[in-house]
């Protein structure tokens, strides 16, 4: 029988041990920083082609017709995160490449059964109905939802695979595929002069780009892989993750609500769609540019975690408290530079009508601030499996969000003020979390500890 090499190691002497112990962090660490590199380049290639062309849409589409699109992108966002019941949450943590195949099988499965619940949704339902649900403003184009639905969801489980095998490459590159099409996309629909339904049909080919690339890459050429697919795994794995579906699917639908896509919502059924599409524009050329650090953090922290989690806890601290205090300055030094800009730029680079966008922007910027430093880590607690809280935490985060809204509106106050009021909400929240997320590493940590000395 062979030994464990942890064992080995721990027999040699004391400078060895240590020789070794830095040789590998200095390994993850490079392995960590090229793998966050290769994101990133490919993140800002493809979020600078977006912003380049922004002027040219603002140009096209009127701040209303953005309103639309973000009660559009909102919705499809809040429930697109369970097209396959968060189920390809737990692909970057199955480690047997048969269990893997069995959970990409499942994947599959659930993806066609939701798609095809909402493509009854969106036919049933009647306009007024919509209304009744403050969106109204879907009835037009609801033929859209199961196809952005659809296309959403198999991106996600692609990404799951592809941060499982390390093939960061590949998801960079459907990065800039998603910087391109989408907007090149809006552009040539406007110019046909197609109006909501051609912005709304480019923003889904923009978020779908790149899924038939991963799929064709990283399972297409799995032949024996796919050949270990069988129904009992199947259902097996069904079993196993059971509580992916139950609790955490439910708590990333509230995430991605109570992360301010609710608000696109409330704001254009309180206020005006205008303003949403003004909070549109702010998000897309000031929050977006955030997500080239935070999302590529995010893929490979959660690689990472994903493995760390159960081989050495430690390491997941150690990238935990590397990730949130750079990301914060980085992202304060970016919010301030453009709430000074905001102000000179907006009218001469988007148009006139958008510069009444800037106090929408300013009112957004705390919550913009706390949300991009949390997101690189946003998936802690599912990775520890501490579902549960999570739940817990984003239910009390979304009714704060929702009641400070419409309690703005029933006071007569502007949306500009319940904006200001959801922001505030939102910086304390995300500071609640992340205390749960410290508290829960250390706990992990301590307890692996223990575990390792009643070992030796």
């Amino acid at each position: 029988m062979m030994s464990n090499p942890t064992t080995l190691i721990d027999r040699l002497p004391a400078i060895l041990q240590g020789r070794i112990h830095h040789f590998r962090q200095h390994a993850a660490r490079r392995s960590f920083a090229w793998n966050v590199s290769i994101m990133l380049v490919g993140t800002v290639a493809g979020q600078a082609v977006s912003l380049l062309l922004a002027p040219v849409l603002t140009r096209l589409y009127s701040p209303t017709q953005f309103g639309y699109l973000s009660v559009y992108s909102a919705v499809l966002a809040i429930f697109g995160v369970v097209a396959s019941l968060g189920l390809e949450l737990a692909i970057p943590i199955c480690m047997a490449d048969d269990e893997c195949a069995d959970l990409l099988a499942l994947n599959g499965l659930v993806l066609v059964g939701t798609t095809t619940l909402v493509a009854l949704f969106a036919w049933l339902v009647s306009a007024h109905m919509l209304s009744l649900l403050w969106v109204g403003s879907l009835a037009d184009y609801r033929w859209l939802l199961p196809i952005g639905f659809a296309c959403l969801g198999g991106y996600y489980i692609m990404v799951a695979v592809a941060t499982r095998s390390g093939a960061f490459k590949d998801i960079a590159r459907t990065r800039v595929s998603q910087g391109v099409s989408g907007p090149v996309s809006q552009i040539l629909l406007g110019l046909c002069g197609i109006g909501t339904p051609g912005l709304v049909l480019g923003y889904v080919i923009g978020q779908s780009s790149g899924t038939l690339l991963l799929f064709s890459r990283l399972v297409l050429r799995q032949r024996v892989w796919l050949e270990q697919i069988t129904w009992r795994g199947i259902v097996a794995m069904a079993r196993r993750y059971n509580t992916f579906p139950l609790v955490a699917s439910w708590a990333r639908v509230l995430d991605m609500a109570g992360g301010g896509m609710v608000l696109f919502v409330l704001i254009s059924a309180c206020y005006s769609p205008e303003i949403a599409g003004f909070m549109f524009l702010s998000e897309r050329v000031i929050a977006r540019p955030l997500l080239i650090v935070s999302t590529s953090l995010l893929q490979v922290f959660t690689g990472e975690a994903g493995r760390a989690v159960t081989q050495d806890p430690v390491l997941l601290r150690r990238r935990f408290y590397q990730v949130v205090p750079r990301q914060f300055v980085l992202v304060a030094g970016w919010i301030l530079f453009a709430n000074l800009l905001a102000g000179w730029a907006f009218p001469l680079l988007f148009g006139a009508q958008w510069g009444n966008a800037v106090p929408y922007l300013r009112a957004l910027s705390v919550s913009y601030l706390m949300l991009s430093v949390l997101h690189p880590v946003s998936t802690t607690l599912q990775i520890l499996e501490h579902q549960v809280t999570a739940v817990v935490w984003q239910v009390c985060r979304l009714v704060l969000l929702v009641a400070g809204v419409l309690l703005a509106r029933h006071a007569g106050l502007s949306a500009v003020a319940a904006l200001w009021i959801t922001s505030l909400v939102q910086a304390v929240c995300c500071l609640v979390l992340l205390a749960l997320m410290v508290g829960s590493i250390e706990h992990v940590v301590a307890r692996w500890g223990d575990r390792r000395v009643a070992e030796r």
